[in-house]
């Protein structure tokens, strides 16, 4: 895949690669777009963005609930997997609705729509629990309160901080606006109440308070 946005002075010649007679080629990744909104590359269409613009919302609550969640603890949104160059992006298998997801609508394209709508991110941090029961165990739960600390590093963090310098390499070098973070969802759901009240909400909400006491934080 190469991305022509990136390279609006060289011409299609250059961009050619000779191969023998007969070659096999395959396209792992093609990516056609339109004209964007403000013709960012991997962007959204300008007449969803602005339709969403008349409407002047407050807040852009994402990636979703049972999305997040995902039927089991593999196919959950995992945000690590839905940033950088959309090639490198793997995507998972929805199993909440049923299908594919490419993922080339990942955390710093939500977060860059929440910027663009002047709307107060609200940003959901998978807690453990899935849509067929599983429940992440207490003892092996701290991974995924680092990876949602890690989440949260992306969107607000400085530049000096690991995943600030990863959003700036992103390119996004400023911080966003100060999330709301949604732990979990549904957590009454398929058994998951017991465990979120007894240590998932609360070691999710320690962790969070600790290292970010500004964020607004949703159980």
């Amino acid at each position: 895949h190469r991305d022509l946005h990136s390279f609006p002075t060289r011409r299609s010649s250059d961009l050619v690669t000779p191969v023998p007679a007969g070659t096999s080629v395959w396209l792992q990744v093609v990516s056609v777009f339109p004209p964007t909104y403000r013709n960012r590359p991997n962007g959204l269409r300008p007449d969803l963005v602005e339709l969403l613009q008349r409407n002047r919302p407050r807040i852009l609550r994402f990636p979703g609930g049972n999305y997040v969640e995902g039927v089991t603890v593999d196919t959950r949104w995992a945000w690590k997997t839905t940033i950088g160059p959309i090639w490198e992006r793997p995507g998972h298998l929805n199993s909440a609705w049923g299908y594919w997801s490419d993922d080339g609508l990942g955390l710093l394209e939500y977060l860059q729509l929440a910027e663009d709508l002047g709307a107060t991110p609200v940003m959901a941090v998978w807690a453990g629990l899935t849509l067929n029961g599983t429940v992440v165990a207490q003892a092996d739960l701290a991974p995924y309160v680092q990876d949602a600390l890690d989440q949260i590093e992306y969107a607000i963090g400085p530049v000096s901080s690991t995943w600030g310098a990863r959003r700036a390499a992103d390119g996004h070098p400023a911080p966003f606006v100060t999330p709301y973070v949604e732990i979990g969802n549904e957590d009454f759901l398929n058994g998951g109440a017991a465990s979120y009240d007894a240590y998932r909400y609360p070691m999710f909400y320690d962790a969070f308070k600790g290292r970010y006491p500004q964020v607004k934080l949703i159980a």
